[in-house]
């Protein structure tokens, strides 16, 4: 029986024998490479802040459809114009989405399955950006710039922990029963343990860039995790079970199916089933047979649904469904993006603080960029990397650099990389702060 590829009509594509091919031109599309999935009400929903806005995509009359495109409130309050990640969360019956932006969380109704309500917020103090965010033991977990925090479904923090990546707060997990927390930084896994509230170990693990997004899966004090060389099941010692090597050059996500038995993984190049216990391959999918351009699956979410076990991809170029055995069933296109707008205001950059000792935290914010312009933080001779938002602003944090002399002057410099606009102002390494 032949099986039929749905795809959202968002933007105009050629369907021919053998594939789905779309010509983007020069146009430039925003990526997809998380978001969160279930269903409700026997529908399929699927949400993402990759492009900044609060989407939903519902599957409806076989394809899906861009029911909610929200952009993040703009506020007095708001250190953020753009989504950083969102969540869906089922309490009493009623589905709601919680989602981040700059140090906000917050909370909508989705029980209509239409629109977004929001029904509560809550401002981080502490210049905590919020980022990325999950569920753990019926708690709101976000992971951001200076703490992994637990909140209750009032938005009220039940717990804390001094634990971050400053590189990719994706990286940085909790378990389901709650008891460890994850870190995937640089070549290491830290594995923070909540009860005596330190890294109580380090694993290695083999990565070609620094910042790219990983999530790994455990259970019963074992590991599931795929680096940018293997497949690797390890135990919470440093226990190496079982390793399977992969095609690519970089792993990205691993989640459990719901059959308790295998694990779905993403290597960029493909989606693959594995047998959890001997790491044989069940069925495999493989993006070049897609034939859409720039289709490179990162982020994973099962969902049991009316039909059964569905795989949401999220496929760089857009949003794919795959169904039992990996095959595709549904897809949407990303959108092209608005493009850059030459910047033309007054530029500026400040400081929380214009003096610090080495490697505490200091949130700089500038303006006068392009829209969405790639900007290079300079800190003495440590680089970073924001982006600028709808209005050419942005907010990052940054350490202070060790290893200088006390009372050093450095500058903290920004670098518009398509403008070419820049701006700068002086620091003071005080180890007395």
């Amino acid at each position: 029986m032949n099986k039929k590829l749905f795809i959202g009509s968002l933007v105009f594509i050629t369907l021919v024998v053998g594939g789905i091919f779309l010509n983007y031109g020069s146009t430039k599309t925003k990526s997809y490479y998380s978001g969160d999935a279930i269903e409700y009400n026997n529908k399929l929903y699927i949400t993402s802040a990759n492009t900044g806005s609060l989407e939903v995509f519902k599957f409806v009359d076989g394809k899906l459809t861009n029911v909610v495109k929200q952009p993040a409130p703009v506020d007095g309050h708001a250190r953020s114009s753009t989504y950083s990640d969102v969540l869906f969360n089922v309490e009493e019956g009623s589905l709601y989405i919680y989602a981040t932006s700059g140090s906000t969380l917050y909370k909508y109704d989705f029980s209509n399955g239409e629109s977004v309500n929001l029904v509560n917020s809550n401002r981080d103090n502490t210049w905590n950006w919020l980022g990325q965010l999950s569920e753990a033991n019926g708690r709101i977990v976000t992971s951001g710039s200076r703490a992994v925090k637990l909140w209750n479904t009032d938005l009220q923090v039940v717990d804390s922990f001094a634990l971050f990546n400053q590189a990719n707060p994706y990286n940085v997990r909790v378990d389901a029963d709650g008891h460890f927390i994850f870190n995937a930084s640089g070549n290491k896994i830290q594995i923070f343990d909540r009860d005596f509230r330190n890294v109580a170990r380090e694993l290695d693990i083999n990565v070609n860039l620094n910042t790219g997004n990983r999530k790994l899966y455990s259970e019963d004090n074992l590991l599931y995790f795929i680096d940018d060389q293997a497949l690797t099941k390890m135990g919470t010692t440093g226990d190496i079970y079982r390793t399977l090597k992969h095609d690519s050059k970089f792993g990205y996500d691993v989640v459990a199916s719901n059959d308790g038995r295998s694990l779905y993984v993403s290597n960029g190049s493909s989606v693959t089933k594995v047998d959890k216990n001997d790491f044989s391959v069940i069925a495999k999918f493989t993006d070049s047979k897609l034939k859409v351009a720039n289709s490179w699956a990162m982020g994973l979410k099962q969902v049991t649904t009316k039909r059964g076990e569905v795989v949401i991809v999220f496929n760089n170029s857009n949003i794919l469904v795959l169904e039992n055995g990996l095959h595709p069933y549904a897809m949407v296109l990303a959108t092209e993006d608005e493009g850059f707008t030459q910047p033309t205001g007054t530029m500026s950059i400040t400081a929380s603080k214009n003096a610090g000792a080495p490697l505490s935290e200091v949130m700089v914010s500038g303006s006068g960029f392009g829209t969405g312009e790639d900007i290079k933080l300079s800190f003495a001779q440590t680089n970073y990397s924001t982006k600028a938002d709808s209005n050419g602003r942005f907010s990052a944090v940054v350490v202070v650099p060790s290893g200088l002399t006390d009372l050093s002057r450095v500058d903290i410099k920004a670098l518009g990389l398509i403008s070419g606009r820049s701006y700068s102002m002086a620091f003071t390494i005080d180890g007395s702060k």
